[in-house]
């Protein structure tokens, strides 16, 4: 279990900085108006992804520093994993139900 979490801590960096990458990149191409219906299209679909992918490095690593690898934590795992489904409702909610106003 503990090397699985480090595994996790690994990808989800990567995937939080390839994604925080192209999320700043659309945006500062919207900023230039440079490919402005490619770069909206994408400032749009990745900040689920971004916040996603730091909620699961962050929680990762606040798991793997905070707890002995040798105890079950499951009441821990259980709360960590809530938060980060209550966050991704949130984002879900708040793009879905809210209107873009440009």
């Amino acid at each position: 279990m503990y090397q699985t979490l480090i595994n996790i801590k690994k990808v989800s960096l990567v995937f939080f900085i390839l994604t925080g990458l192209i999320h700043l990149g659309s945006t500062a191409l919207i900023s230039n108006s440079i490919y402005l219906k490619q770069a909206f299209i994408l400032n749009r679909t990745m900040d689920i992804p971004v916040v996603l992918t730091g909620l699961i490095y962050a929680f990762s690593s606040m798991r793997l520093s905070l707890t002995d690898p040798n105890k079950k934590h499951k009441v821990l795992d259980i709360s960590l994993i809530s938060i980060i489904m209550l966050v991704l409702a949130g984002l879900l909610y708040i793009n879905l139900a809210i209107p873009n106003l440009t």
